[in-house]
C-alpha cells in the first residue's frame, strides 16, 4: 500500500513540476513580432475588423494627453473609416521591436516606431499628404493560446530621415 501511495506522489509531483515549467520567452517573441507585421499588413489591407479582433475587454488608448477605455467594436468604427480614406505609401517599421514580457510570460509589450506615409481623402475629396513617424508602445496579455491587446500608448511626429 505504501508502495502506492508514493507511486501517486511522484506521479503528482511531476504533474505539478510539468506545469510550472517557465514560459518559451522566445516562441512568445516571435508571437508578438507575428501580431505586430499582421498588423501593419491588416493596415495595408484596410482590414478594421482584423485589427479590432484582439482588443481585450478592459483595453485602454492613451493618446493626445487621453485616456480613453474602448470595446473592440469602439476600435474598428474608429479604423474602419480612417482606412477608407487612407492610402498608404509607407507602413514600415524604421527600428527593431523591443519585445519584453512578465516573468511568467502572460504580460508582454511592444515598442515599436514606424514610419506612415500616403494620402488621405478629406470629406470635401480633397487629398492630404502625410509622412509621419508612429511609436507606440502596446500591452498584450496572454489568453489561452492567443493574446489580446490590452492598452496602446501612442505618439507621433512628423518623419524625418534625422534620428
Amino acid at each position: 500500500m505504501k508502495r502506492s501511495h508514493i507511486l501517486v506522489a511522484i506521479a503528482m509531483l511531476s504533474l505539478v513540476v510539468g506545469c510550472c515549467q517557465d514560459p518559451d520567452l522566445e516562441q512568445a517573441r516571435q508571437q508578438i513580432l507575428d501580431l505586430h507585421q499582421s498588423f501593419i499588413q491588416a493596415h495595408l489591407d484596410k482590414d478594421a475588423a482584423f485589427l479590432a479582433e484582439p482588443t481585450a475587454d478592459d483595453y485602454l488608448s492613451v493618446v493626445r494627453g487621453h485616456v480613453r477605455p474602448m470595446s473592440a467594436a469602439e476600435v474598428e468604427g474608429m479604423l474602419a473609416p480612417y482606412l477608407a480614406e487612407t492610402h498608404f505609401s509607407h507602413y514600415e517599421d524604421v527600428a527593431e521591436p523591443i519585445i519584453g514580457f512578465s516573468k511568467d510570460g502572460s504580460i508582454a509589450w511592444s515598442i515599436v516606431q514606424v514610419r506612415v506615409a500616403g494620402e488621405r481623402t478629406g470629406d470635401d475629396d480633397t487629398k492630404q499628404s502625410f509622412d509621419t513617424l508612429w511609436a507606440w508602445l502596446t500591452l498584450y496579455r496572454r489568453d489561452g493560446d492567443r493574446w489580446q491587446r490590452i492598452a496602446d500608448v501612442s505618439t507621433n511626429r512628423p518623419f524625418d530621415r534625422e534620428p
